[in-house]
């Protein structure tokens, strides 16, 4: 198993498990969403340096992958965060040690951001559907909740 930085060459299989992941999504709006374009200019965005982007392998297959983009806080414009934006195994790969292998190098890359005062924090999702991840073993405390209407 290796976990390591994705690259353009990752795209297809990105966009691949993205779908995957949104055809999880308790959306039903965003069920059917598929611009390529759009995804690739963000996921470029990504590799260039305004996020991380990680993927699992397995066998030289990708079966995992972590997203997550630097933005800009709401309450201070000089202070930034780290979102994660999806993280996804394959469920080929659950049961492995592929999710959390993600999660320590993501935590690890943040904390070089914030070593590099890049970011000031970094911040974790859970969809309503999602493996019951204890994210406070991994440092994280829960600060809100997340709700939807008219989707």
């Amino acid at each position: 198993m290796n976990i390591r930085l994705a690259n353009k060459f990752d795209q297809p299989e990105i966009l691949e498990m993205l779908r995957h992941f949104r055809e999880q999504t308790p959306i039903e709006d965003i069920k059917h969403c598929d611009n390529a374009e759009y995804i690739s200019s963000l996921y470029h965005a990504l590799l260039i340096g305004g996020g991380i982007a990680l993927v699992c392998e397995i066998n030289d297959k990708i079966v995992g992958m972590i997203l997550g983009i630097i933005e800009q806080s709401i309450w201070d414009p000089d202070k930034f965060l780290l979102r994660e934006l999806v993280y996804w195994v394959e469920p080929e790969a659950r049961g492995t040690t592929a999710g959390y292998r993600l999660l320590k190098e993501y935590n690890k890359l943040a904390e070089q951001l914030k070593e590099q005062k890049r970011i000031q924090m970094y911040t974790m999702t859970k969809m309503v559907n999602s493996p019951d991840i204890d994210f406070n073993r991994f440092g994280y405390r829960k600060i809100e909740e997340v709700w939807v209407a008219g989707a």
